[in-house]
């Protein structure tokens, strides 16, 4: 039995002993009593209403993400404004880890006087043990009376998240995802120029730096021609993963997946990551060329379920003309 159903009960027993005075006693401090029981629930719901119009839930976390193994936090509130005090908000909250499925519910009950910021607010946690896209969401957010015989539904505030990341490790980057990875091809303007022992000759273009002209070369042509330095082209990465298998194997990818994609940004490489959605097979595939472009890709990672099984993306092209590296749960690189 819940609380509002209890004091209902209660409130029903009270009435009951009133209208039996009522009956047995024809004075006036019997119909006064049963007056007092008849209107104490309306002038309780008149008093509360107010509150209830300004009443507001609230949700936020205390960080974007945080990484695996600490404790993510969310702070529930009620927001109003008024010198009443608030009777009772009851509020009936969902913690869910999007990629391992792990669920924590949570019943929280808030009164009193508002605060500096107008409203009332509790904070809970979340152990985060694994990676994943940790959703918090009111199910149920009701301002009770102060006779605690009305539950008023207010409007619910949207869902937050935060991401428990994966861990960066102290791993340097395999040979095969080095610069020892060229690809066969010709070479290609290097951006900004700069020295080099390959280069190319060109007619001068309006911007060039005049440190770029070849000033011997220009007086034979009658004509101001330009060294164009040369670099060879690095050949383009695919990170792989499996999105698939017992949570530890799956953070432990991870941790590696992150690990060498920062490491690869610092070398100033922009790669692809890719994997399969495990429910629906749908290729995912994301350019990371900075950590704006990361984050997006992590969050769509961390977001997709992990069920123990599923189909390999090594069975499927992940797409473009990059060079697959492919991680194993064993910590090896497969190509």
């Amino acid at each position: 039995m819940t609380a509002v159903a209890a004091r209902r009960v209660g409130y029903g027993l009270a009435l009951a002993a009133a209208l039996l005075f009522q009956i047995l006693d024809v004075g006036y401090l019997a119909h006064f009593l049963l007056w007092t029981v008849l209107a104490l629930p309306v002038v309780s719901l008149l008093l509360t209403l107010p509150l209830v119009f300004r009443c507001r839930g609230g949700l936020t976390a205390a960080a974007a993400g945080l990484e695996r193994g600490k404790e993510l936090r969310f702070r529930a509130e009620v927001r109003y404004r008024g010198f009443l005090p608030l009777p009772m908000a009851r509020m009936r909250l969902r913690l869910t880890n999007e990629m391992t499925g792990e669920e924590l519910f949570h019943q929280v009950t808030l009164s009193g006087v508002p605060g500096r910021g107008g409203g009332l607010h509790k904070w809970m946690a979340w152990d985060a043990d694994h990676c994943g896209r940790v959703r918090c969401e009111i199910e149920r957010l009701r301002v009770v009376d102060g006779l605690g015989l009305f539950a008023l539904p207010i409007p619910r505030p949207q869902a937050c998240a935060a991401l428990a990341l994966p861990r960066l490790l102290d791993l340097p980057l395999p040979p095969l995802l080095r610069g020892e990875t060229e690809a066969a091809g010709p070479l290609k303007p290097r951006p900004g120029g700069g020295p080099g022992e390959d280069y190319d000759l060109r007619p001068y273009r309006a911007g060039d730096p005049v440190t770029t002209i070849h000033w011997k070369l220009s007086s034979k042509r009658d004509e101001l021609v330009v060294r164009e330095t040369l670099e060879p082209r690095q050949e383009g990465i695919a990170l792989t993963f499996d999105h698939f298998g017992s949570w530890d194997e799956v953070d432990g990818v991870l941790d590696r997946l992150l690990t060498w994609s920062t490491a690869l940004l610092k070398e100033g490489r922009s790669h692809t990551v890719a994997w399969l959605h495990p429910v629906t097979g749908e290729l995912r595939r994301f350019l990371v060329a900075d950590r704006r472009t990361q984050s997006r890709c992590l969050s769509a990672i961390l977001s997709d379920p992990t069920p123990p099984n599923g189909r390999s993306i090594r069975t499927e092209k992940a797409g473009g003309k990059e060079r697959q590296f492919h991680l194993l749960p064993n910590g090896e690189v497969a190509v």
